[in-house]
């Protein structure tokens, strides 16, 4: 379960969680504080939205406090691995035909999402994730992760599982790259001192002003974004990087301190920056453009969604080129900032949440961003197997077809097969050396032992192979008698 609320108090969020316990159990629940959540055509910034899987995924969940002094390549690498262990012990065998997914969610005050990220794909190599950061409904003051039944600060938490729905990651942010770019010359971590060699706000105003044609002066003293305030023109032209793969990665601007730059995330010394624009047209048509081509791919698409926070922001704006957002000396950032939005900017196929960060590892790609979306569309079309009588078409008898769907998923003793089917004990010992025999499941070196099946979609082809051999060998000796009569 993935419990998602835009309450900022801890002790609300507590509240909220005793209650879920009082009706369910939590020991798989996992989630964070968010910027507002939505489902189908709703939207709140004051609720919660909790998203609960059916018996068919198998799901494991792990939760790491980060310290300091942690390597956060090896903690990423150690939340994977633990993670992986614990789903492998729910599932006794995940074979390479089985479609995995993950979720990740983290803590606003972590500053090393991408390393972190690197690590976990190193181990979960191949399979996708999507996720993001907690959020605190525009406040840029303390967020929360929520594990099982606990609110936890300073911790990553990771979820992993099987999903038996046609699936696919999206991701996009509806920027496109302008002709001005330049280098950093000089930066520490997350602070950019000097682009090109010059003062780098001072090469990124002028970039801004010759794009815009607004005065320089006038960015300068308007439009210096500092504590998150005075964001109008770091959310329309920020700066991004072009990687290998042709993708642009938004860096997102923090602060202006003096002359220097504070992004959101590091960034390394000879890096091109190049500045980036959008518009609340264009944000808005790069999730119509995702959702007008799920439509098309998906028959009953459902599209868990991570958008940033300030992509609704940007959208929800009167001025169709600068976006106004209002700010005061008294706050960092607007309690829920002229969003004007009564519903779901997702229509009746999204759910999730407004992040302050998205997180995504699809295939090579692995990044954490900010001013985009990421998402995970899963069909919920029903197209579940009658494993019951599917399984009959392979030749197993009525008690083989009982047991083997009881084993499909789950490593069982006989103590405990006995408890689900209507067969006697001493059958039911025939039945299960007859399918170890011949290779269809298999049993642990416990005391006592569980049988299993290793790879269902592997055991069924070489019986199928078995029964084609078999249908053509008898047809052939039809086919001989009936040639001498």
């Amino acid at each position: 379960m993935i419990l998602l609320t835009s309450l900022t108090k801890k002790e609300d969020i507590v509240e909220l969680i005793n209650g879920l316990k009082s009706k369910i159990d939590v020991s798989k629940l996992i989630g964070c504080t968010t910027a507002g959540e939505f489902s189908e055509w709703k939207f709140t910034q004051n609720g919660a939205l909790l998203i609960v899987f059916d018996e068919h995924y198998k799901i494991a969940i792990e939760c790491k406090k980060f310290d300091s002094n942690d390597d956060p390549r090896d903690f990423g690498m150690s939340l994977a691995r633990d993670a992986l262990k614990k789903l492998k012990d729910i599932s006794p065998k995940i074979s390479l035909d089985e479609t995995l997914v993950g979720f990740l969610f983290f803590d606003w005050n972590s500053d090393n999402e991408n390393e972190i990220i690197e690590g976990i794909s190193n181990i979960l190599s191949g399979i996708p994730i999507v996720g993001g950061t907690s959020g605190d409904c525009f406040k840029f003051e303390r967020t929360f992760l929520i594990y099982q039944g606990k609110v936890l600060e300073n911790s990553v938490v990771k979820a992993i599982g099987t999903c038996p729905k046609k699936m696919e990651i999206i991701y996009g942010h509806g920027y496109k790259p302008t002709q001005y770019y330049a280098r950093v010359t000089k930066a520490n971590g997350k602070v950019v001192y000097e682009l090109d060699g010059k003062p780098a706000f001072q090469v990124y105003a002028k970039m801004i002003s010759d794009h815009t044609k607004i005065p320089y002066e006038e960015i300068v003293k308007k439009f210096k974004p500092q504590n998150f305030k005075n964001l109008d023109l770091a959310l329309l032209y920020p700066l991004g990087v072009h990687d290998t793969c042709g993708n642009y990665h938004i860096k997102f601007l923090e602060s202006v301190e003096g002359d220097t730059l504070v992004l959101m995330h590091e960034v390394k010394e000879g890096t091109f920056l190049v500045m980036m624009e959008t518009t609340p047209e264009n944000t808005k048509k790069s999730r119509e453009k995702v959702i007008e081509r799920i439509k098309n791919k998906f028959k009953n698409p459902i599209i868990f969604v991570v958008d940033c926070a300030c992509r609704w922001v940007i959208e929800s704006s009167i001025d169709g080129k600068i976006c106004r957002v209002q700010t005061n000396s008294e706050s960092k950032f607007p309690k829920n900032p002229l969003l004007n939005i009564k519903e779901s900017l997702w229509g009746p196929y999204g759910i999730g949440f407004l992040s302050y960060g998205e997180s995504v590892i699809k295939g090579i790609l692995s990044y954490h961003n900010t001013l985009t979306f990421v998402g995970l569309v899963i069909d919920s079309s029903d197209e579940r197997v009658d494993w019951r009588e599917e399984l009959k078409y392979f030749e197993f008898s009525n008690d083989e077809v009982e047991v083997i769907s009881l084993l499909m998923d789950k490593k069982l003793t006989v103590r405990e097969i006995l408890e689900k089917v209507s067969i006697s004990q001493t059958k039911l010992y025939q039945i299960l050396n007859e399918l170890e025999s011949r290779g269809i499941i298999r049993s642990d070196e416990g005391k006592p032992k569980k049988f299993y099946i290793d790879n269902l979609k592997e055991v069924l082809e070489r019986i199928h192979l078995e029964l084609e051999n078999q249908y053509r060998f008898k047809k052939k000796k039809r086919e001989e008698l009936l040639s001498k009569l």
